[in-house]
C-alpha cells in the first residue's frame, strides 16, 4: 500500500457550509449528549461497493451490500447486542411473553415518522409480517417465521407475536426484518411487490434518507431530520461510489477519495495496519472475526454406488460406505495432517483464525473451553494405520484392500484463496501417504454436485448463523431432504441436537450446546478450518465508531468529525 496522501481540503473557524450542516452559513450546530459531550452536527462519509444494488426494497434486497443500505435507512423492532443473542430497543421500547410463551407483546415508540410524516405504528408491524411470510413475495428469509402463527395490534402502540411452540429463537426470528410503511403500499398487491416502485424510491424511518442513486455510479444518502433520537444522526450525507474494481477502490482509499472500504485483501490490510501504527496513514484499520468461514465436507458415501431413487431412508445409506471417509478414524487423521496455521500465515497473511469446534466462536453457545486440534501427522499416520491404511508396497502411496488412498477434492473456481488451500493441502496429505486430485468446477455445477452427493471431498464455505442449530447440515434425516450433503448419520447426535435446539433455558442449553461441539469434534463430520477476519479502513478523522461481529455500519448515527477535518464533496457530474 502506497503512503497515505492526504487531499483534505480543510475548514478553518468554524465555517461548516460545504458540509450541509444545519443552521446558517458560518454556523455549526452542536449536540450534548447524555454523558456530557459535546458533538458537531455535519460531515460527509465517501465509501466504495464493488458492485451496485437491485433494490432497497428490504424483503427484495438480494445483496449484503443492499441489506447495509437498506440497514441505514429502516428500523427493525430491536437491535442485536453483542452477544448475538439479545436485543435493545428501537421502535419497540419494551417487550414481554405471556405465561405460556406462547405469546409475545412489543409496545413501540410513539415519536417515530415515517419519512413523509407518517407516525409508525403497529399496524405497519403486521403488514410488515404479512410481507415477510407472503409466497408472492418469497422474502429469503421468510422460514424464520415459520413457528409464528399470528400478528395482531390492540392499538396503534401494541404487537402480540401468537406462537405455535415455545422455543430459544422466539424473539430473534418475531423481529427479523425491518417495518415498512403499510400506507405507502395501498395501491400494490403483494404479488406485485418486486416490481413496485417503492423499491427504487423507498420511504424508510431510520437515520437516513436517499436523495439520489445513480446505477452503477454512487448511492447517496442525507440526514433524516424527521428521525427520533434527538441530535442524531451526526453526519449529513453519506455518499457510496460504486467501483466494480478492487484494486480502484484500494487506490481511492490511499489517496483519500474514499474514507471508507470494506474487506481489504488480507495481505493489503495488513500493510494498512502497519503503515497506521507507524503513523503513515490515516487510515485507520477496524479488524473483527466474521460470520464466513472454510470446511472441508468428507463424503460419508460412496457417490459411484448412489442412485436418489434406490436410498430413500437413511438407514439405506449403511448399504454404500465411502471407502474414505466412512470412518470417523480417517476423517480424524485428515484434520491431524493439515497445518491450519500455515494456512492463516501462507493463504490468509494472519487473517483466517484456526477453527476447533462446529460452534463460532462469537455466539454463546460455543464452549470456551473445547481442545484445540493440533498439526500432528504422526497422529495422522497412526490413525490411518488402525483404520487399516498402510503402505504395503512402499510407493508413498497407502492402500487398503486393494485400493489406493487416491481421492478428489472439489472446490468452486475463481474463489482463489481455496484454490491455495487445495494446493497446500494436497502437499500435506501427500506426507501421511494420501493423493489427493484437485477438481474447480463453476459454481453451480459444484453447488449440484454437493447436493447430488457426486465428490468424494469438498472444499466450501458457510456463514455462521445466529441460531445455533446443526439440524438441516447433520441430521440423518436431512441426508435426504436437507443439506446434509456428507449423508452423515449418528442418532446420538439426532437427539443430542434436537434436545439442545428446544432447551430455553440459557444455562441448560450451553451444557446440551458443549456436548454437541465435543461430539462433532470427536466425529469430525467435516474438517472446520478457519473463520475469515474481516479488514476494514476507515478515515481517522471519524469518532464514535464502533465496529464488530455485527458489521461496519451497526452504530454509523454514532459517528462524527471534527469541523476542521471535513472534506468538499462535489456530487457526480458537477464540477
Amino acid at each position: 500500500m502506497k503512503k497515505f496522501i492526504p487531499l483534505l481540503i480543510v475548514l478553518t473557524g468554524l465555517l461548516a457550509a460545504c458540509s450541509g450542516g444545519g443552521g446558517r452559513q458560518g454556523e455549526v450546530q452542536w449536540v450534548t449528549m447524555s454523558n456530557g459531550q459535546k458533538i458537531p452536527q455535519g460531515g460527509t462519509l465517501i465509501g466504495g461497493f464493488i458492485s451496485d444494488v437491485k433494490s432497497l426494497n428490504p424483503y427484495v434486497v438480494e445483496s449484503q451490500t443492499g441489506g447495509d443500505i437498506v440497514g441505514m435507512m429502516f428500523l427493525s423492532l430491536t437491535d442485536i447486542n453483542p452477544d448475538l443473542r439479545t436485543y435493545a430497543p428501537r421502535l419497540a421500547r419494551s417487550w414481554e411473553f405471556s405465561d405460556d410463551r406462547q405469546s409475545l407483546t412489543f409496545h413501540l415508540r410513539t415519536d417515530v415518522e415515517w419519512w413523509d410524516g407518517v407516525e409508525v405504528t403497529a399496524n405497519d408491524v403486521v403488514f410488515s409480517h404479512r410481507v415477510a411470510t407472503s409466497p408472492d413475495v418469497a422474502w429469503a428469509a421468510a422460514s424464520w417465521k415459520q413457528f409464528i402463527d399470528d400478528v395482531s395490534a390492540p392499538n396503534d402502540s401494541t404487537v402480540i407475536y401468537h406462537f405455535s411452540r415455545v422455543y430459544p429463537y422466539q424473539i430473534m426470528d418475531a423481529v427479523e426484518g425491518k417495518v415498512l410503511p403499510e400506507h405507502v403500499f395501498e395501491d400494490v398487491p403483494l404479488a406485485g411487490f418486486r416490481t413496485a416502485d417503492f423499491n427504487r424510491h423507498p420511504v424508510g424511518n431510520g437515520p437516513f434518507m436517499l436523495k439520489s442513486w445513480q446505477p452503477q455510479q454512487q448511492i447517496e444518502l442525507v440526514r433524516n431530520p424527521r428521525y427520533y433520537e434527538q441530535g442524531k444522526p451526526h453526519l449529513d450525507r453519506l455518499v457510496f461510489k460504486i467501483i466494480p474494481d478492487r484494486t480502484t477502490l484500494l487506490t481511492q482509499l490511499e489517496t483519500g477519495e474514499l474514507d471508507l472500504l470494506e474487506d481489504i485483501p488480507a495481505k493489503a490490510f495488513q500493510q494498512l495496519k502497519e503503515e497506521y501504527q507507524h503513523g503513515d496513514s490515516r487510515i485507520k484499520p477496524y479488524e473483527f472475526m466474521g460470520r464466513n468461514y472454510d470446511i472441508i465436507a468428507w463424503n460419508n458415501i460412496d457417490p459411484e454406488r448412489y442412485d436418489p431413487k434406490q436410498f430413500t431412508t437413511p438407514e439405506s445409506f449403511s448399504a454404500i460406505p465411502s471407502p474414505y471417509f466412512a470412518d470417523k478414524r480417517v476423517r480424524q487423521a485428515m484434520t491431524y495432517a493439515i497445518d491450519r496455521g500455515l494456512l492463516r500465515e501462507a493463504v490468509g497473511y494472519g487473517m483466517l483464525k484456526p477453527m476447533h469446534g462446529a460452534i463460532s466462536p462469537i455466539l454463546w453457545a460455543h464452549d470456551e473451553n473445547i481442545s484445540e486440534i493440533p498439526y500432528d501427522p504422526e497422529k495422522a499416520r497412526q490413525l490411518l494405520a488402525a483404520a487399516g491404511w498402510r503402505d504395503a508396497d512402499n510407493d508413498g502411496v497407502l492402500e487398503k484392500d486393494g485400493r489406493e488412498f487416491q481421492f478428489t477434492m472439489k472446490t468452486n473456481a475463481g474463489n482463489v484463496r481455496r484454490e491455495q488451500v487445495c494446493t497446500l493441502i494436497q502437499e500435506m496429505l501427500k506426507k501421511v501417504g494420501i493423493r489427493m486430485d484437485i477438481r474447480q468446477e463453476e459454481g453451480l455445477t459444484f453447488f449440484n454436485d454437493m447436493q447430488g452427493k457426486q465428490f468424494d471431498a469438498a472444499l466450501l464455505g458457510w456463514a455462521v448463523s445466529l441460531k445455533v442449530n446443526f439440524a438441516m447440515v447433520l441430521d440423518s434425516r436431512a441426508a435426504l431432504r436437507g443439506y446434509n450433503f456428507i449423508t452423515y448419520r449418528n442418532p446420538e447426535f439426532d437427539q443430542l441436537n434436537a434436545n439442545a435446539a428446544l432447551t430455553v433455558d440459557t444455562e441448560q442449553a450451553k451444557q446440551l450446546w458443549s456436548q454437541v461441539e465435543r461430539l462433532l469434534q470427536e466425529e469430525q463430520p467435516y474438517t472446520w478450518l478457519y473463520y475469515m477476519e474481516s479488514g476494514h479502513g476507515l478515515d481517522a478523522r471519524f469518532h464514535g465508531v464502533v465496529m464488530d461481529h455485527r458489521g461496519v455500519y451497526q452504530n454509523l448515527r454514532d459517528w462524527w468529525v471534527p469541523v476542521k477535518e471535513r472534506k468538499y464533496w462535489m456530487p457526480a457530474g458537477q464540477s
